[in-house]
Order: C-alpha cells, then sequence, then structure tokens
C-alpha cells in the first residue's frame, strides 16, 4: 500500500497539516527516522490493543543518547515500560489504592485549591497562567492523594517539572544531567514516606501502596518509590499542559466559555472536547515484538511504531467537525487523549476531576480570556503545551 513520508521540519511546523494529508494516502506512514506512524483513529485504537506492539523507552532514550543514569534505569523499569502479566501485576496494585471512589472525595478540595489560586490575580484582569495556575494546581490535588505534606508540595512540583523534560526528544539530552538529579531526590523522599507511612499509617495513597506491597509481596523498595515517583510526575506534567492547552483553546471560543459559566455546556463535555482537540500527549511509541499484518500492512519485528493521538483524534473519517470544538458533534467518538487498552492512562479519573474543577471555577470567576504577546510552546512531540501563556481578562462581578 502506498504510504506518505513525514519529515521533521513539517511535523514541527504544521503537525495537524501534515497528518491531515497523510491521511488522505493511508493509515500509515514511514517517518524520517525510519520508523512508521499510525494516523487513523480506528487504527491507533486497534494496536493500542494489540499484543505483539510493546512498549520500548529503553531504545527511546538510546535514540537520543541516553544509555545509563537514574533516569535511565527509572525508565527502564517504569510501568509505562512493561507489558503482560508485569503490566497487570503493577496496575492490579495501582487499581487497589487509586480509586475513582476517592478520587471522587478529592472534588472539594480541588474546587477550594481552584479559587484560592485565582483569588491573587482575578482582580488584576490579567496574569501568566502557566506560572500562577497551570504549574501549581496539579501538584496541590496530587499530593493531597498521595499524602505527601503542605511543607513539601513546592519541592515536589520542582522534582516534576524537572523530569518533565526527559519526555521532550529536544531537552532529553542536553538537560539529562538536570533531570537525572531530580529524580534522585524525588526517589529518597518517596522511599523515606513510604518508610515513614508503614510507622504511621494515613488514609493516603502512599500507605495504601506500601500496605498494598508488604501483604502482596515480591516488590522491591525500588518498584515502590517508582511507581510513587512515577504517579508525581505523570499526574502533573501531563495536567498542568493540558489546563493550558484548555485556556489556549477556549480564549478563542467565548460562546463556549460563557455556556460554561451559565450552565448551559456541562464542564465535563467541554473538557473532553478539548482533550480530543488538543492533548498533552501527542502519542505513543511501541515497537514490534513479532511479525504482523494489519489492514493491508505488514510490520516485521523491531519496527519502531508511533500511535499519534493528535493525528487519531482529528480524523474527519471518526469526527465529524475534527478542526473545531464541538463537543455535541465530536462527543459520540471516544478520544484517545488517556490512550487505549492495557495502557490506559490509570490517573485518567483524577485529571478529569481536576480539569473539570479547573474550567469550572475559572467561567465562574473570569470571562473569556485573551492570550497575549510572548506565549511560548513546547515542540509539537512528546508531552506538548504552552511554556508561558499571558493571558487577560474581565473579573465578573
Amino acid at each position: 500500500m502506498a504510504r506518505a513520508q513525514l519529515e521533521f521540519d513539517q511535523l514541527l511546523t504544521d503537525p495537524f497539516g501534515t497528518a491531515r494529508r497523510a491521511r488522505q494516502t493511508g493509515w500509515l506512514a514511514d517517518v524520517f527516522d525510519g520508523s512508521v506512524a499510525v494516523l487513523t483513529h480506528e487504527r491507533v485504537r486497534e494496536l493500542l490493543s494489540d499484543g505483539r506492539l510493546h512498549a520500548n523507552f529503553k531504545e527511546f532514550l538510546h535514540a537520543f543518547g541516553v544509555s545509563a543514569g537514574p533516569f535511565y534505569e527509572w525508565m527502564v523499569i517504569s510501568p509505562l515500560n512493561r507489558d503482560g502479566t508485569d503490566h497487570l501485576r503493577w496496575r492490579a496494585l495501582m487499581s487497589r489504592t487509586f480509586t475513582p471512589r476517592r478520587v471522587e472525595g478529592l472534588r472539594p478540595f480541588l474546587r477550594t485549591a481552584a479559587h484560592a489560586l485565582i483569588d491573587p490575580f482575578a482582580a488584576r484582569g490579567a496574569c501568566e497562567f502557566m506560572a500562577e495556575f497551570a504549574d501549581a494546581y496539579p501538584s496541590l490535588g496530587l499530593c493531597e492523594l498521595i499524602g505527601v505534606p503542605a511543607e513539601d508540595r513546592d519541592r515536589f512540583r520542582d522534582w516534576a517539572n524537572t523530569i518533565g523534560l526527559g519526555f521532550s526528544p529536544l531537552s532529553l539530552a542536553p538537560r539529562i544531567a538536570e533531570i537525572d538529579a531530580a529524580l534522585t531526590q524525588l526517589l529518597a523522599y518517596t522511599g523515606a514516606l513510604a518508610a515513614r507511612r508503614r510507622l504511621d499509617p494515613r488514609d493516603d495513597l502512599v500507605t495504601r501502596v506500601a500496605q498494598a506491597a508488604d501483604e502482596e509481596g515480591g516488590w522491591t523498595e525500588g518498584e515502590i518509590q517508582g511507581a510513587i515517583a512515577g504517579l508525581v510526575f505523570a499526574g502533573h506534567e501531563t495536567t498542568k499542559n493540558q489546563l493550558g492547552w484548555m485556556v489556549a483553546t477556549l480564549a478563542d471560543r467565548p460562546d463556549v466559555w460563557d455556556a460554561v459559566a451559565g450552565g448551559r455546556l456541562a464542564a465535563a463535555d467541554v473538557v473532553e472536547e478539548v482533550l480530543r482537540h488538543r492533548s498533552a500527549v501527542t502519542g505513543v511509541g511501541r515497537t514490534v515484538s513479532a511479525p504482523l499484518e494489519h489492514a493491508g500492512e505488514r510490520l516485521d519485528a523491531g519496527t519502531r511504531v508511533f500511535l499519534s493521538a493528535w493525528s487519531a483524534d482529528h480524523d474527519e473519517a471518526a469526527f465529524p467537525r475534527p478542526d473545531e470544538i464541538a463537543p455535541a458533534e465530536n462527543g459520540a467518538v471516544p478520544h484517545l487523549a488517556f490512550g487505549h487498552g492495557a495502557h490506559f492512562c490509570l490517573g485518567a479519573a483524577l485529571a478529569r476531576a481536576e480539569l473539570q474543577e479547573a474550567l469550572a471555577a475559572r467561567t465562574a470567576r473570569l470571562g473569556c480570556p485573551a492570550v497575549g504577546d510572548g506565549a511560548t510552546w513546547k515542540p509539537p512531540m512528546g508531552i506538548n503545551g504552552p511554556e508561558t501563556l499571558p493571558i487577560t481578562f474581565a473579573a465578573r462581578p
């Protein structure tokens, strides 16, 4: 079958247009680095559930010149890099502690935290949204759920921000020393916190993870530390960027913003549509472990595959208005911002609750924002979103 060829500069400057044109040729495209990209919603969803495609962060790190050190070692044993029974074992442990009921119980805290962050800048009519809201908000909810003392939460946020550089291909190698140092400190802290919770149990996630791991047996201290640290990073970095995307996207849609404020549109529906339209995670990489044939294409063992969430969630064959914010029209088909299959995001319920409470608070307190000059963006690969997002707005009476 014919395949489009995706070049680096095209993906960097026009990712959505490039993917749209490539989809007209077929569901699979060749990529400049020798990998292939899966582009359509149907095929991305199918292959995310195919057991012959395995996570392989080791190969990703090698490709960018990282082959040793704390970050490398953490990623190699990370649940994100596990498949099959090993991955299911980790999910079973976390599912015992990271429950939807506990997330729902966190909503009053999230609501209060959102309003507390808005208070200092509401009357000012302007803020740098990433620094003054998006960077602080996810770690507050996550640390409350995990059980991190209030006095340590700023450190957690700083560590998570630095570790997040490891998931951007352009910043990974140049800043690996900083990433390694932040991860080393985070792992030491989570290990000490788990040890304290064994001696002094609390009603928090660290206590439940430590107790469940001890009851089940077979878990090393390194795995427990790494699992808790992974939640800290994943729950902060992705949601921070998604909060930025939500403001930047809705700044062009005052009708949607005001409809949420007036109760004519549910915040939950708008959150889902923004997740589809601009997810913080651009896609996921996999490696073919055994030869496979799928929808007229053959992929040999060892082929590196990029499953593009951005392309899939803008697929005109799946969504009636793919390039627009249209919650009613596009909402019938599930988006892939949280993935699909065995690796579906474990923290999706928390991320949704945070995004919904943040949107409800902002639309209630502030008029639709305008993005000012000076907004800067991460490259459109890996985890993506605004670096800086200056906005202006009118405070609501």
